[in-house]
Order: C-alpha cells, then sequence, then structure tokens
C-alpha cells in the first residue's frame, strides 16, 4: 500500500450540486463518520448485542484567505451565511488529487465559518460542514 502526503489532497465543491470544481488555498480537510447503534439484547443473553443504525458525518476545511477569491471558493467561504439551504451542495474530498476515483462524495449543508487573523501568521479560514443523506466513500 502506498502513503499518500497531505499536501496532494484536494476538496472540490459546488454549490449548485452540479459540477464540483477545486476549493482554492485549502491546506488541509478532514471528515468524520459515525453510525448510531441500537442494543438488541434479549432478557436471558449473558452478551450485549448491537446492530447498526442510521449514518451521518461532519467534516471541516482550512484555508488561507484570499481576498480576491471567486466562483466556488467564494460560494465555499459564504455558504454559512445561507438560509434555508436545502443541503444540495455537492462536495469531494479527495485524499489524493491525482486519483479522480479515490475519494468521499456527499451533498451536504455549510454549517460554521470561522477567520482567523494572527500576528506572523497567515490569515486563515475555518469551515465545517455536514452531509445530508448519503455519504459514498470510494477511498
Amino acid at each position: 500500500m502506498a502513503k499518500v502526503k497531505g499536501d496532494v489532497g484536494q476538496l472540490k465543491f459546488d454549490d449548485g450540486g452540479s459540477s464540483v470544481n477545486p476549493v482554492l488555498g485549502t491546506t488541509s480537510w478532514s471528515m468524520s463518520i459515525s453510525k448510531d447503534i441500537q442494543e438488541i439484547t434479549a432478557q436471558g443473553d449473558t452478551f450485549k448485542s448491537f446492530t447498526g443504525g442510521l449514518i451521518e458525518g461532519e467534516g471541516s476545511a482550512e484555508l488561507l484567505y484570499d481576498d480576491s477569491a471567486s466562483g466556488e471558493t467564494a460560494s465555499f467561504v459564504d455558504g454559512a451565511l445561507v438560509t434555508g439551504d436545502a443541503g444540495t451542495a455537492s462536495f469531494e474530498l479527495f485524499p489524493d488529487s491525482s486519483s479522480a476515483t479515490k475519494k468521499i462524495s456527499f451533498n451536504g449543508i455549510i454549517t460554521n465559518f470561522e477567520q482567523s487573523s494572527s500576528l506572523g501568521e497567515a490569515n486563515t479560514i475555518s469551515i465545517t460542514f455536514k452531509p445530508t443523506g448519503q455519504i459514498t466513500s470510494a477511498i
């Protein structure tokens, strides 16, 4: 199994849910997927039993602030300002941008925006997002 360095990752986004494009200036992304479980232990059992339930996810991305950002990058940054969001924005997260098929993809909602500016450091923007519906992983 070949190791993949983090500097070749990529995040693609489309607020209209159709044709995704790279979000420029990203320095990292992360994605967490979790599953609810229900206990199905019967009376008299010695050990507990469980079954898998609903699946959900949450992710984040960090990017360098660019005051001239446009297109999907600007839409990605401004996504937390959209009300009545139907959750139809398309997200694709690539561990290696050179492999178009190895990705996590879903439709989702941008839930949080945070910008920071510190003396001696680059201005950064942190975005969090939440999938709505199916999450497809082809990692």
